[in-house]
């Protein structure tokens, strides 16, 4: 239900003319116009479920619908109904009741049509008694075809309704000997004849027309066989019994037809199935059983027969059951379709529209329903008539062409019709009809593009409609089914709501409203109000709201706080005072409040959700709702015991650190968490690492600090000298020094290695120490030293020695310069032996 609120709630302007230009179309799916044909003033609709238009039979000549209206019938001779005709225009809709003279009552439901010619049964007093009229559509054309029961008597005793048959009519009149018999007429007195004499004498034959099959109409008659199926094209030589379905004087008591091509279907008491569904072409050979639906004598009770392509669609009630049968005109082509709901009560009527068939399910537990079905258990199924949470209930239905329309109450005062292709996009509301509490429709009529329905509208009273298609049709856009108006002060309110918005329509447009603006509304108070529109066209857009006044304002709180924050030092939490806080009834009365929980309560520490209340007398509520946080504002202890923590390097990475850490500690929180930059155990680089803790409680108070963690590498490499080297020469002044290299291994960074002297360093012969230094990256040496013995050799290996020396580079150049000095020596040596010889 929609709700309005403030201070305007609804108002009306008793006439309004809205002029300018033509409004713009409707944005809702609105697509149908309505338009008043007439007023219907005589009928009685607080007596009657339905109208006399919607009862009585109707006719269609030359263009115009005739039909009855006028007070209810109660019985056979009372007749105070008259005559109508329309054209689907308001001037064309009119009483035609004089085209019957003052002295004849005519049958209101005997009426019927036949192209240029409409026939009935009246009867007068004075005259000629009950007999078959026709007429033109004029005074002078209308008149009794034939006393067929010369002077008062009656040649129709009974009122029946004639049946169109071609240019004539059949009917059930009694001859001269008071005998009932099937009759034709064209209207005129030569051609109103008895078509045959099934059972010569006095009782006749009592025919019951049952409906046109092909090119011959079906009828039961009872003859000497018991009441059997008849045909007759009109002719006695056309007329005989069909077939004796219950041999010999029982009746099979045929019912009405069903034709489907060139088949038409029935049911019968055939003895041997009960009443059981049948098939006849109009020929002896041609009509037979269908299917014995039930094993047995008792068949089903079989209803609603309807055509849809090759299918015949049927229902089939057993007891409480009603199940939705197929039918292709074969036994093994009769097959049940659907359960229907099992708990259904009432009437199921079948309607088609297009492909598809429609119907109506009312149960107990399962509600309204509506279906739609091809013929197929698959394609068997509901249509969905949900709209937000409320369900559109049809009344009725009807086809509109190929398409589906039904009625459906918005709320107790409106109506609107909608279709529907069983889908959910495509059903939808095709227009509001002027409508009031004390009536609803039982149907539609389709006449041309156009259906009529009466209906009794708050401004017009009870009317014919005519409803078209029509995409600039009237409408009014802002019409809720339902609403709620709030009472403003105890008595109630005022109506100050606008009129609801108009789209479409030819200006101008004039409004109509049921309640005037500010008529004073007691409360409790329900009602209907109503609002139409009728543009320039005639065409009428209709809204009627459900409308209740009563006290639906809840009482207003004031001084409601956002939020409060507490701080604590206890770990019980605060007690906490809520700030005071006013609260008004606009309707006056007692309002009775709460807070929850109370003021003053010790609140613990975390959030807690404080809601005051106000409730009026009639129950209104409204709340006011605001957290209270109680927190611990002091930060828990540090979480670090050391501030430095020095660790010794394991490889080039670093090494792995551990340190202490303090326990946590909170004077409010139960439980902190301690959130690192580095763990314990994590692999630190070489040098200095600032590690930050941060310990947080509950609350999320914090306190960080910090552990410098350094590594360093303060181990020297481990150094291995070499063996002591000796090293001949025959060189007198030496050689140069050659040996072999130490080792050094260091596990953090690589050692450079330094020697003195230097390899290649010319040695004197005696004893050499060479020092072997080794440092690494961090500056950290290692100290070994060996000896080098240069001994002097004359008699050394001389190739080996100058093979050695002898080559390219520094080195083999310093070789040569051993051996000219070694040449020389020995010159000299020679050449001093030979001075001192």
């Amino acid at each position: 239900m929609m709700t309005v609120s403030g201070r305007a709630w609804l108002s009306a302007l008793a006439l309004v003319a809205v002029g300018g230009p033509a409004l713009a179309a409707g944005d809702g799916p609105d697509s149908v116009s309505v338009r008043q044909l007439s007023k219907l003033p005589d009928e009685n609709v607080f007596s009657s479920l339905v109208t006399n238009f919607e009862s009585q039979p109707r006719a269609l000549l030359n263009g115009q619908l005739y039909f009855f209206t006028g007070p209810r019938v109660e019985s056979y001779e009372h007749r105070p109904l008259t005559l109508w005709a329309t054209d689907g225009t308001a001037q064309g809709t009119r009483s035609v009741q004089d085209l019957v003279p003052a002295s004849a009552v005519m049958d209101p439901m005997t009426l019927a049509a036949v192209p240029g010619r409409l026939f009935f049964s009246a009867w007068s007093y004075s005259a000629s008694g009950r007999e078959l009229w026709t007429s033109d559509g004029t005074a002078q054309g209308t008149h009794v075809v034939r006393d067929i029961q010369p002077g008062v008597a009656s040649g129709v005793r009974s009122p029946n309704l004639p049946v169109a048959f071609g240019d004539s009519v059949l009917f059930v009149a009694e001859g001269s000997e008071g005998d009932s018999e099937l009759w034709k007429s064209d209207g005129t007195e030569a051609g109103t004849v008895r078509i045959k004499d099934v059972l010569p004498g006095p009782q006749g034959s009592f025919p019951s027309i049952l409906g046109r099959c092909g090119d011959a109409m079906l009828f039961s008659a009872a003859g000497p066989e018991g009441r059997e199926l008849w045909r007759t094209d009109g002719t006695e030589a056309g007329t005989w019994r069909v077939r004796d379905i219950h041999p010999g004087v029982g009746s099979s008591n045929p019912s009405a037809i069903t034709a489907m091509g060139s088949t038409c279907f029935f049911t019968v008491d055939d003895v041997q199935h009960g009443r059981a569904l049948w098939k006849t072409d109009g020929t002896e050979k041609g009509t037979a059983l269908v299917s014995d639906l039930v094993a047995g004598r008792f068949e089903p009770a079989l209803s609603q027969f309807t055509a849809l392509g090759d299918t015949l669609l049927f229902l089939a009630q057993d007891g409480q059951q009603v199940d939705l049968w197929r039918t292709d005109g074969t036994e093994a082509g009769t097959l049940p379709v659907k359960a229907l709901p099992r708990d259904i009560t009432g009437t199921v009527t079948l309607v088609r529209a297009g492909a598809r068939v429609y119907y109506l399910t009312q149960g107990t537990g399962s509600g309204r329903q509506l279906w739609m079905t091809d013929g197929t258990a698959e394609q068997t199924t509901v249509v969905p008539l949900e709209d937000a949470g409320q369900q559109r209930v049809p009344s009725f239905l009807a086809a509109w062409g190929d398409e589906l329309v039904f009625y459906r109450a918005p709320n107790e005062w409106g109506a609107e019709l909608w279709r529907t292709d069983g889908t959910a996009q495509g059903t939808y509301r095709l227009a509001r009809v002027p409508s009031s509490r004390t009536y609803s429709p039982s149907t539609v009529v389709s006449f041309g593009d156009s259906l009529l329905v009466p209906d009794d509208s708050n401004f017009q009273g009870l009317s014919l409609w005519r409803l078209d298609r029509d995409a600039t049709a009237p409408a009014f856009r802002d019409c809720p089914a339902h609403l709620d108006v709030p009472a403003t002060h105890a008595q109630g309110t005022e109506m100050h709501l606008p009129v609801p918005t108009l789209t479409g329509g030819q200006a101008p447009l004039t409004v109509r409203t049921s309640h005037p603006e500010g008529t004073p509304l007691s409360m409790p108070m329900g009602f209907g109000v109503y609002y139409e529109a009728e543009d320039a066209q005639g065409r009428v857009a209709a809204c009627a709201m459900d409308v209740t006044v009563a006290d639906l304002t809840p009482p207003t709180i004031q001084g409601c706080p956002s939020e409060l924050i507490v701080n604590t030092r206890s770990s019980q939490g605060a007690t906490v005072y809520y700030p005071p806080f006013t609260v008004t009834e606009e309707s006056g009365g007692d309002v009775i409040t709460s807070v929850i929980p109370e003021n003053g309560s010790t609140l613990p520490v975390g959030t807690t959700l404080v809601t005051m209340t106000a409730r009026d007398r009639v129950g209104n509520t409204s709340t006011c709702a605001f957290p209270v946080t109680v927190r611990d504002g002091q930060p828990p202890a540090a979480a670090c015991k050391v501030s430095e923590v020095r660790v010794e390097a394991e490889g080039p990475d670093g090494a792995r650190a551990w340190w202490p850490e303090a326990d946590a500690s909170d004077n409010v929180s139960a439980r902190t968490t301690t959130s690192r930059t580095h763990s314990p155990g994590d692999l630190f680089p070489l040098g200095i690492t600032r590690v930050q803790l941060t310990r947080t409680d509950e609350a999320g108070n914090s306190r960080a600090c910090e552990i410098q963690v350094k590594v360093r590498d303060s181990r020297p490499p481990a150094l291995t000298c070499p063996e002591d080297v000796t090293l001949k020469t025959a060189v007198m002044s030496g050689t140069r020094a050659d040996y072999p290299l130490a080792t050094a291994e260091d596990t953090v960074s690589p050692a450079e290695i330094l020697y003195t002297p230097e390899l290649g360093t010319p040695l004197a012969p005696g004893m050499h120490s060479v020092q072997v230094t080794a440092l690494d990256r961090a500056g950290n040496a290692a100290l070994c030293n060996f000896h080098v013995a240069v001994e002097y050799d004359p008699t050394s290996d001389m190739s080996r020695s100058l093979g050695c020396s002898v080559g390219s580079g520094p080195a083999s150049g310093a070789g040569w310069a051993a051996l000219l000095l070694l040449g020389w020596t020995l010159s000299r040596r020679k050449k001093g032996t030979e001075h001192d010889a």
